[in-house]
């Protein structure tokens, strides 16, 4: 599944500016209008993933995403491919939370740090060969291939999905109200998450457009041809070494610092994208250190910041605390994807990524001051209630 999202990210882009003659801003709204989709339907999703179960919501949702993603071959105008990224966002949106909630329900409480981290590293590891492969797929724009493998991916985790066994958890309450779709103890670790997502949307979005631009060149490594969507490899090769820490740690030691360590590695990965031309270095190898960085900022703070919200709730409202973990970062990849679309057009790419980086500071600043005491409050007052019950 992971695969055939992946495959698309960095090349639906090109396929928009090339085969549909998108403008730069054109190309923001191609992953915004995801985010957002995904970011309306989260809400009723942990609803009825806490209300009727995980599977079959799990399965339904993973089986029209599969669908979705051959009608890409009927794209043949601008809005018709928006169109299909609104319902794939839908479709994407009950997927990621759904499955991280049935992680959630499996991986023991002590080890939920770890468990969470390693979990992650199946999408990380899509993270790394499918946006390079994609662009190999795609070639010199051969988007039938592109889009026909990418359903096949999707085809195989729908009938792979079957054999996973999932617990049986499900409050028996269907009475929907506003509690059930969003969980209020979650919303200092949301802000901080929407925050950080608002940046990270201009890697997602842009970093393949501004390789181009920028003129990144292909290198010869050994045995190997390097291209820019390397960094994808670099990227993932990042988050996989943080997340293989990340785990153990957090649950030793607690996530602060973590988090901070995590805020400051991604801001300089980011500021550096600014001044890749600018270092005795090769362009190409500054531009996968930029990478890396990133990449293991985002492995440091997604999975802590995701344990912490689940830690916050018992286990009957990890739907909803879920449906509003993934919905902050939702509406920040989706609102920064537009917002930065017009940064990009006015003022370019380098200085786009710079803002990105101090775009950062804000979330980091905000967890110490807001989201870091509050957190530690509401685990206590949960283990209180659960001794007592």
């Amino acid at each position: 599944m992971s695969n055939a999202f992946y495959f698309l990210l960095p090349t639906l882009p090109v396929y928009a500016v090339n085969a549909l003659d998108a403008t730069d801003n054109q190309v923001g709204y191609i992953l915004g209008v995801y985010a957002i989709a995904a970011l309306i339907i989260r809400p009723f999703c942990g609803y009825v993933l806490d209300a009727y179960g995980r599977r079959s919501v799990y399965l339904w949702a993973l089986g029209f995403f599969a669908i979705l993603l051959g009608l890409y071959h009927f794209t043949y105008t601008f809005m018709l491919l928006i169109l299909v990224r609104v319902f794939h966002g839908f479709a994407w949106g009950v997927i990621t939370t759904g499955g991280s909630t049935i992680a959630a329900d499996i991986i023991p409480e002590k080890k939920r740090a770890e468990g969470i981290g390693y979990f992650g590293l199946a999408m990380t590891f899509s993270m790394a060969i499918a946006p390079y492969f994609g662009g190999v797929i795609m070639g010199d724009d051969n988007f039938f291939n592109l889009f026909t493998i990418s359903l096949a991916f999707g085809v195989a985790a729908f009938v792979l999905a079957f054999m996973v066994k999932v617990p049986n958890i499900k409050s028996g309450n269907t009475k929907l109200n506003l509690k059930k779709m969003f969980d209020g103890r979650v919303t200092r670790i949301s802000i901080v998450m929407f925050t950080g997502a608002f940046p990270y949307a201009g890697i997602i979005a842009f970093i393949m457009v501004f390789a181009e631009n920028a003129g990144i060149p292909s290198i010869r490594a050994g045995f190997f041809d390097l291209d820019p969507e390397a960094f994808f490899i670099f990227f993932a090769a990042g988050v996989a070494i943080s997340r293989i820490l990340v785990g153990k740690i957090m649950d030793r030691k607690g996530p602060s610092g973590i988090v901070f360590v995590g805020f400051i590695v991604t801001i300089a990965g980011l500021m550096l994208l600014r001044f890749t031309d600018s270092f005795v270095i090769n362009q190409f190898w500054m531009f996968m250190i930029c990478g890396v960085l990133v990449g293991m900022g985002n492995g440091l703070i997604m999975p802590t910041m995701q344990t912490m919200a689940i830690n916050m709730v018992p286990v009957e409202s990890r739907g909803a605390a879920s449906a509003t973990f993934f919905s902050a970062i939702d509406l920040g990849i989706g609102a920064g994807a537009i917002a930065l679309g017009y940064i990009a057009e006015n003022m370019g790419y380098r200085m786009m990524f710079f803002i990105c980086g101090l775009i950062l500071l804000f979330p980091l600043v905000f967890y110490f001051l807001f989201a870091k005491n509050h957190y530690h409050k509401q685990v206590e007052q949960l283990k209180t209630e659960q001794a007592n019950a």
